[in-house]
């Protein structure tokens, strides 16, 4: 018997609930890594290559700062490029 257009479910976790494992998995996860955070300076600290002590910041730095996104004009709205425009008026006034 398959699947029925309009049959009911029974039984298992509810629609975005995760499973039990994965539940686990990611507390277990998130315990080691605030672990690892304590020691994060100590660690740094004993990278006695510049070239390693860079790469290490260029793989967290996203984690930190976030990434700077391309703003076109084309992106705006007319009401958003109005503002702009606005804007850009009132601090040439200002300037005179």
């Amino acid at each position: 018997m398959g699947f029925e257009i309009g049959h009911k479910k029974f039984g298992g976790r509810k629609a975005g609930e995760p499973n039990k494992s994965t539940k686990e998995i990611k507390g277990l996860l998130k315990a080691f890594i605030e672990k690892e955070m304590e020691t994060l300076p100590q660690t740094f600290d004993e990278i006695r290559s510049p070239e390693k002590r860079l790469e290490l910041l260029i793989k967290i730095l996203p984690f930190v700062v976030p990434r700077a996104q391309e703003i076109s004009l084309e992106m705006l709205s007319d009401y958003k490029l109005d503002l702009v425009v606005e804007t850009l008026k009132n601090e040439k006034e200002r300037e005179n």
